[in-house]
């Protein structure tokens, strides 16, 4: 993340170093990669001396060493914005449509880039953020027509996708909002009335799979069988 091929990206570095995306003993290295590269300074060349720094080592020579490398302070929210400026999160097209379409799902969204420390957790967790927004920030809302706009949404994703991005919707949104909407008062059967066809047709061989099995272990187990 902080380094693209051969080439240091000083301000995704320090964007990582605020969310605590790098270890204080990784520091040195990168230090001397900056230095190599023509970067200097007196804080960046102390830094680069260093072996398996602590934090509480370091106090605030990583700052210093930031100030050698031309960017100015950084605070957690400006390292999200960063991240998010260059396309660095989320980890699939599926999910960057997702968060364009649905502003409200921002503030859940940023705070899961910040703790994941920076780095993308992964299309399938990602898209487990936007199941907890349609079922929390959305249904429990009685938002019902944001909560339509959404599957109706996946569905037209669905209608022209491939596996990958069919596999990330139907395990990622679709088996995820079964197992987390069924422990609630209402259950899962609630969002069915707000699915496609495509959609519907994915959600029952889910219930499918699930059925007379009590974890994923059982689910696994039966697919192998079969």
């Amino acid at each position: 993340m902080s380094v693209q091929g051969d080439k240091l990206d000083p301000a995704v570095l320090q964007a990582r170093w605020v969310l605590g995306g790098i270890r204080s003993e990784d520091l040195p290295d990168l230090a001397a990669k900056a230095l190599e590269q023509g970067f200097d300074g007196t804080a960046l060349r102390q830094l680069a001396g260093l072996v398996k720094p602590t934090r509480a080592d370091l106090e605030n020579l990583p700052e210093r060493a930031f100030a050698d490398l031309g960017l100015a302070p950084l605070d957690r929210d400006g390292a999200v914005s960063l991240l998010i400026a260059r396309r660095l999160v989320p980890a699939s097209a599926t999910m960057s449509t997702l968060v364009e379409s649905f502003p409200d799902f921002t503030p859940r969204w940023r705070e899961h880039i910040a703790s994941w420390r920076g780095d993308p957790g992964g299309a399938y967790i990602e898209m487990a953020e936007f199941v907890h927004f349609v079922v929390e920030d959305l249904y429990e809302r009685d938002k019902c027509k944001e909560v339509d706009r959404a599957f109706a949404l996946l569905e037209n994703l669905l209608a022209d996708a491939d596996q990958e991005t069919t596999d990330l919707i139907g395990l990622g949104f679709f088996e995820t909002l079964q197992n987390f909407s069924s422990w609630r008062p209402y259950g899962n059967r609630a969002f069915e009335q707000f699915m496609g066809k495509k959609s519907l047709q994915i959600w029952r061989e889910i219930q499918r799979m699930w059925t007379g099995k009590s974890s994923l272990m059982d689910v696994i187990r039966s697919e192998r069988e079969s």
